[in-house]
């Protein structure tokens, strides 16, 4: 027999098993991408003028952190998927909110209810990929009875999130991308130059990238016709290249500064609006 103040765990939706790995897809969990999605975050916070905002990606057992804002800072980037609020918002791909939590069935005991820091409201904005798996929620809370959203807010909100599986599908597609022309690189480089091991594997690579490779490996590059002794690609060298269609683009890191995330804010809002 259950006891009635027991916090229940959500049931596990159906097509949990392919969701999860449409998240593991993504390449996101367990990588420290604060400065891609903290932007998310502040727009939260801002268009719902609530004190907490965060962002995770749920798995088969945890809710991995993206990034939080108004959370402790030592809170662990993991947390015990059945420990969350944001399992509850899976199943469906429209917000969950919760406008009394200590008066929800499903979240009336759970410690953060019950208990300090005595939270009353949940808003949980699913992130939707474009293949349409819940990757996990853009979230906001608050300690405040009084605490709602308008239906603009929820708007907004929907639309913000929109953004934010926009950026995870353009991170995964990149992800993807490079690891299929890593995998081209190796069979052409076998294929042409069967001697060469993952270490001269690297030194091509950053050849192609516009680094600087130390002196050794100019001279293995350059022995095996890969580069002219000046340091640029041999035609040898553009060929290979050519032949796999690499994109030094692709191994750059899409970033958005600080400055940037502050003197935009009310310009993303705006933009949010006349969608």
């Amino acid at each position: 027999m259950t006891d009635n103040n027991t916090f229940l765990p959500a049931k596990i939706p159906s097509n949990d098993e392919r969701r999860v790995e449409a998240v593991k897809r993504t390449g996101a969990l367990d990588v420290d991408n604060k400065d891609l999605f903290i932007v998310y975050n502040e727009l939260a916070k801002q268009i719902s003028n609530m004190p907490v905002s965060y962002t995770g990606l749920i798995d088969e057992s945890r809710q991995f952190l993206l990034c939080h804002i108004g959370m402790p800072e030592d809170i662990p980037e993991s947390i015990p998927r059945d420990t969350t609020f944001c399992q509850f918002a899976l199943d469906s791909t429209k917000p969950l909110i919760v406008n009394d939590c200590k008066n929800d069935n499903r979240f009336k005991n759970h410690p953060i209810v019950s208990g300090p820091p005595n939270v009353t409201f949940y808003g949980g904005f699913p992130i939707i990929n474009e293949a349409g798996y819940v990757l996990g929620t853009l979230c906001v809370t608050d300690v405040d009875p009084s605490a709602n959203l308008s239906d603009y807010q929820i708007d907004l909100l929907i639309k913000l999130t929109g953004r934010l599986a926009h950026q995870l599908d353009i991170q995964s597609g990149q992800r993807e991308i490079t690891a299929s022309k890593t995998i081209d690189l190796l069979r052409v480089v076998q294929k042409k130059l069967p001697s060469f091991n993952i270490n001269e594997l690297i030194g091509f690579l950053s050849i192609i990238n516009g680094s600087l490779v130390d002196k050794e490996m100019a001279n293995i590059l350059s022995k095996n016709n890969l580069i002219e002794n000046d340091g640029n690609l041999s035609p040898l060298g553009r060929k290979i290249q050519k032949d796999i269609g690499l994109d030094i683009g692709i191994h750059k890191k899409i970033f958005v500064s600080n400055d940037d995330i502050s003197s935009n804010l009310d310009n993303m809002i705006d933009e949010l609006g006349d969608l």
